[in-house]
């Protein structure tokens, strides 16, 4: 495991609040990266002021700035993250990970937990941990989380990485998502480890403001396709999670918006189709009184295609 290195990729806007928490975090890892790209997208206030201020004292943290902009875009934030890959052409590496701006690793062998897994499993193309947030102030599990998808924060094999083609920008949000899909379309296991513990400092969809970040959600999810049984479903085991009844309500309403507004998914009819008969799996395990794997037990997910590539 000693020989395998990975790289570090972030997109950071206006992330002044956390970003030094985050980066103190990444430093603490018993593996760090063998560098770290951090994209100051359009940054208004201190951030990149802070990331050069490590940078100075770790010559592994790599500042590049782009123009300054108006608002968060998630189609903006990706394509960083792409122009930070890029950056890393002329490395030899064999992992990249994700690492959100506002998201830090809990413990010290995060990342070291993640190779171990890597390496004992030459099919696993995707990983991560869970992330927990602290909507009233004590640190708990999301309630998005889900032991078949990986968070944004992940790491991903290089192969896998390369042979899907990177992020795809997106405007609704979801090019995470879109990225694990293609992992498995393309053959490759993905794994999450609910006990290593991501903590987000900023609550999901809340960039922008909370109901817009709900709504938005729901554009998202029509966006790609989704089953609008499972989505009924899914918005019904969300109605107790922050920010209660009104959260589910309005990432529906964003949902049913979209369809009845005659718009198509943006996804190619055969990811669609891939998407669906994930979620139709998921939702009879969901109606089963006791099927699914036991809680606490790190799961992947299986796949009979095998990889191109290893």
């Amino acid at each position: 495991m000693n020989n395998f290195r990975y790289i570090l990729l972030t997109a950071a806007k206006d992330e002044e609040a956390c970003l030094g928490e985050v980066i103190e975090a990444v430093l603490r890892q018993t593996v760090r990266p063998l560098a770290w790209f951090i994209m100051d997208d359009g940054s208004t206030d201190r951030t990149a002021t802070i990331v050069r201020k490590f940078a100075a004292e770790h010559p592994f943290i790599h500042l590049q700035s782009g123009d300054p902009r108006s608002g968060r875009c998630f189609g903006s934030q990706y394509k960083a993250i792409n122009a930070a890959y890029a950056l890393a052409g002329s490395l030899e590496f064999d992992f990249v990970a994700i690492q959100d701006a506002d998201q830090a690793p809990a413990t010290e062998n995060y990342y070291q937990s993640l190779l171990e897994e890597f390496c004992n499993n030459p099919r696993l193309g995707a990983a991560s941990g869970f992330v927990y947030e602290r909507p009233a102030g004590i640190w708990e599990p999301r309630r998005d989380n889900a032991r078949d998808s990986v968070a944004a924060s992940a790491m991903f094999r290089k192969s896998c990485f390369d042979q899907i083609g990177g992020y795809t920008p997106l405007h609704y949000g979801g090019s995470d998502w879109l990225m694990q899909l293609n992992v498995r379309m393309a053959g490759w296991e993905v794994l999450t480890r609910p006990d290593l513990r991501l903590l987000h400092y900023r609550l999901t969809s809340s960039a922008g403001g909370i109901w817009r970040g709900k709504f938005r959600a729901g554009l998202m999810d029509a966006s790609f396709g989704s089953h609008p049984l499972f989505e009924l479903f899914k918005s019904g085991r969300r109605l107790t999670s922050h920010p209660f009844l009104f959260g589910s309500l309005l990432r529906l309403c964003g949902f049913f918006w979209w369809k009845l507004s005659g718009r198509k998914p943006l996804l190619a009819p055969e990811k669609v189709a891939f998407l669906r008969k994930e979620q139709m799996a998921k939702l009879r395990g969901w109606m089963r009184p006791f099927g699914g794997t036991r809680a606490g037990k790190p799961i992947g997910v299986a796949v009979t295609k095998s990889p191109k590539t290893v």
